[in-house]
């Protein structure tokens, strides 16, 4: 069995975007669901938002404006537009896939789970964020705790620099990072701030807390573009991140593993920006008939000094064309009896085409 390769047969998928064009993370997100859509037969239009609440909310109204509407929705509970994403979609008959991030507390209530409520709402696909923070926390914690960075106490001080006060991925993120700190009683969080995943908010903010608190060992950051924007102000005030401060953050950018390289970031936590990519075969397995999980997440993995060099060597290509995602459906591979969206099975792949 093959995809559809003609024009004609392809199956029309509009992907809400909450970023803008060129976003560190989400531009790699859309990249690498492009390649999945050329390979499945689906015609991808994106929408971007800019992170502006105001234009995901336009943009919504905008796709159901269209004189043809798309067959398939991807979006995402972003800045508060999930419900009324899934409100429109439900009355056009449109159905439509969650990735990224969905609903917590009243929001989830309202909303309720795939299917129920909206019952053109197939699935959702969602990454681990909790685990997320955790892991980076737990990594962070145990470099600082080798290196002896600690204070004349014995402890680990840290602050955290994460996103949106209301976004599930912050909410989230930090609940793993609370996780983490109780489980070492030698760190301490000075303070979370929340630059609403600007680099530059980041930077001026975690300045603020690293005079008010100078024993800060350690920055956790919800995403790399923040920690990015981190170590630039550490620099600036004479501290030398990998050395007397560790810096890690959330996203695998390009810049993070940039960073990683020169050992200005200790770590990143990610693999997610594939999450775009494994929701289109999922839903084109849907499409055929295949029983798809109404909600299933995907995992974090970290890159750090010890593996960054392998990672790029096999995956640090800016060509996912090389990838041929149809060998990961269900409905092409009749086979498959799981679906195997990890790092590995990707670069086993990837080292056959070498």
């Amino acid at each position: 069995m093959s995809a559809p390769s003609n024009a004609s047969d392809k199956v029309s998928v509009a992907f809400l975007n909450p970023a803008a064009q060129g976003d560190v993370f989400f531009q790699l997100l859309t990249d690498f669901m492009q390649a999945a859509a050329d390979d499945l037969g689906f015609d991808l239009d994106v929408y971007y938002g800019g992170r502006n609440h105001v234009l995901i909310d336009e943009n919504v109204k905008a796709l159901f404006s269209r004189d043809t509407l798309p067959q398939y929705i991807v979006g995402m509970n972003a800045r508060g537009a999930g419900e009324l994403l899934l409100a429109q979609a439900e009355a056009a008959g449109i159905k439509t896939v969650f990735i990224n991030q969905s609903f917590l507390g009243e929001e989830r209530k309202s909303a309720g789970r795939p299917g129920e409520k909206y019952t053109h709402w197939l699935f959702e696909y969602l990454p681990d964020d909790t685990h997320a923070g955790y892991l980076l926390a737990r990594i962070l914690i145990e470099k600082a705790s080798r290196a002896g960075l600690v204070d004349a106490d014995g402890m680990i001080n840290i602050i955290a620099v994460s996103g949106h006060e209301t976004s599930p991925a912050s909410l989230l993120r930090e609940e793993g990072l609370r996780e983490a700190l109780a489980e070492y009683p030698n760190a301490r969080l000075r303070q979370i701030i929340h630059a609403g995943w600007k680099p530059d908010r980041a930077k001026e903010l975690s300045q603020r807390l690293l005079r008010r608190y100078p024993d800060t060992s350690v920055v956790w950051a919800a995403s790399d573009a923040m920690g990015a924007g981190v170590a630039e102000g550490v620099r600036e005030l004479g501290k030398h991140p990998g050395s007397n401060i560790l810096i890690g953050g959330v996203d695998w950018t390009r810049h993070a593993q940039e960073l990683l390289g020169k050992g200005d970031f200790a770590v990143s936590v990610g693999g997610h920006f594939m999450d775009g990519a494994w929701a289109l075969v999922m839903m084109y397995d849907a499409m055929h008939g295949i029983a798809v999980s109404r909600a299933s997440q995907s995992h974090f993995s970290s890159l750090t000094a010890r593996n960054i060099v392998e990672y790029k060597k096999h995956f640090g290509v800016s060509d996912w064309r090389k990838i041929d995602f149809t060998k990961f459906s269900k409905y092409l591979n009749p086979t498959l009896k799981y679906y195997d969206f990890g790092l590995e099975a990707v670069l086993d792949q990837m080292e056959t085409l070498q």
